[in-house]
């Protein structure tokens, strides 16, 4: 995975509507989870785009995807995304941040209203694999 270059940043600065700071654009590391897919690097993604994940999800639910990311998302965080199209995201309506993987269906959460996911404090949603990931922010 290419980390973001300071072009890419720039570039989701200038498509968010938010107040995204340009410090939102750091790459977070999820390592050491038992759910191999969700393990690697993700890149920063503008907070007004929907994750792949997310739209297979709403769709196999027959849920409206736009609606269902305005509800979810504050449209202020980015979220991040790897190469196989796993992401982690803030919820808004729970106020936790979830780790999903690429068909869209949660693996990890942890309550916290931080800019970034936590390195530690995760927990499995049922039928996630252990151990538990952590999370690393990349500095730029």
């Amino acid at each position: 995975l290419v980390l973001p270059t300071a072009a890419l940043c720039t570039s989701i600065l200038l498509r968010s509507a938010s107040s995204m700071s340009i410090a939102a654009c750091k790459s977070i590391l999820v390592r050491g989870s038992g759910e191999t897919s969700v393990n690697g690097a993700f890149a920063p993604r503008n907070p007004l785009d929907i994750p792949a994940g997310f739209s297979r999800t709403c769709h196999e639910m027959n849920w409206p995807t736009d609606v269902m990311w305005k509800k979810l998302s504050d449209g202020k965080r980015p979220w991040f995304e790897s190469e196989n199209e796993s992401y982690v995201y803030w919820n808004r309506a729970d106020g936790k941040w979830w780790i999903d993987e690429p068909s869209g269906a949660g693996k990890y959460i942890v309550f916290n209203h931080g800019e970034f996911p936590p390195n530690t404090g995760w927990t499995g949603l049922p039928g996630a694999k252990t151990p538990l990931p952590t999370v690393e922010i990349i500095e730029d």
